[in-house]
């Protein structure tokens, strides 16, 4: 299956408006520029405003909030987390540092304490289908599939035409072989994004798995209308069309992986195999032998059991 998707920090004006009083001006100030330039890019010269404001007062959370938004788009989670972190000690009735903690401990692959802090947030804003849709996520990650799909469903409740929300449900129940339901998700993901190649990948898998080979071809080819170099989409077709015996689409689709990745071990050892069903055992004990040497184990039992030495 194809990747989800995990929803990512957007880089925004502080989550807290404070009024300014005397002797808060200027960390108002540095905050505001530390925002305009990690909006233009400028990350590192953002912290060093941010510094200033934090070296004027150290207990206004504004400025560790920016912060630990600007670490993230810098991929220093341990410091985002950190600044997050100073922010819940300084104003905890807050969800936002909740739900970019959590991201940041998502992207350091911390999925439990990720969930504790996704619940913290949903506890302070019941609403929030951003924490249930990364929530989800990672429950994804830890292959607890129901749960998965009941934070994509609450998700959904409150952003009923949320294309991600039903694409990432679909992968829970796609996981629990619960196929019909998974390509009703599908169904609803395209109807409101039809240009995502990712979607029409997902339920061509899904009708595949159901069996239905003929319309999963249909699916792939749509990804591939939208994206022709997708090799995952072309391998998935063929063996599509090696279901339906349709052996020379599936040669003609495994011989297109292999002008985008001529060291694709797997489609040499599929179109050999194709090339057995077309009864050109030459042809497929050279593609074999080609697996084979690119690390294939199966290539080579095939080798060893239809190819003379």
């Amino acid at each position: 299956m194809p990747s989800r998707f995990r929803l990512l920090i957007v880089f925004c004006a502080s989550f807290m408006v404070s009024s300014i009083v005397p002797g808060q001006t200027t960390v108002n100030d540095f905050v505001k520029d530390g925002i305009l330039k990690a909006k233009l890019g400028d990350y590192n010269a953002a912290i060093t405003s941010f510094n200033k404001a934090i070296a004027i007062d150290s207990s206004h959370p504004e400025p560790y909030f920016n912060r630990g938004i600007t670490r993230s788009q810098l991929k220093d989670y341990k410091g985002a987390i950190n600044d997050f972190t100073r922010v819940i000690s300084l104003k905890p009735s807050y969800p936002e540092p909740y739900f970019n903690r959590a991201l940041a401990e998502d992207y350091l692959k911390d999925y439990y304490n990720a969930i504790a802090d996704y619940n913290r947030a949903i506890n302070q804003k019941a609403d929030y289908a951003d924490a249930y849709m990364n929530r989800g996520l990672d429950k994804l990650d830890l292959a607890d599939f129901k749960a998965a799909a009941d934070d994509f469903t609450r998700a959904l409740q409150f952003r009923p035409a949320d294309p991600a929300a039903f694409y990432n449900r679909g992968l829970a129940r796609f996981s629990l072989h619960d196929y019909p339901n998974s390509i009703a998700d599908f169904n609803q993901a395209i109807k409101y994004d039809t240009a995502s190649p990712a979607y029409y990948t997902s339920r061509g898998a899904a009708k595949a798995a159901s069996g239905n080979f003929e319309d999963a071809v249909l699916d792939f080819s749509l990804t591939l209308s939208l994206l022709p170099s997708d090799t995952a989409s072309l391998m998935n077709r063929a063996l599509a069309y090696l279901y339906l015996k349709n052996y020379q689409a599936a040669f003609d689709d495994y011989s297109r992986v292999l002008v985008f990745d001529p060291e694709y071990a797997a489609a040499w050892l599929n179109r050999g195999v194709t090339m057995q069903y077309l009864d050109n055992l030459p042809a497929a004990c050279d593609d074999w032998h080609t697996a084979a040497s690119l690390g294939s184990p199966k290539a080579q039992s095939y080798i060893d059991k239809y190819c003379s030495p």
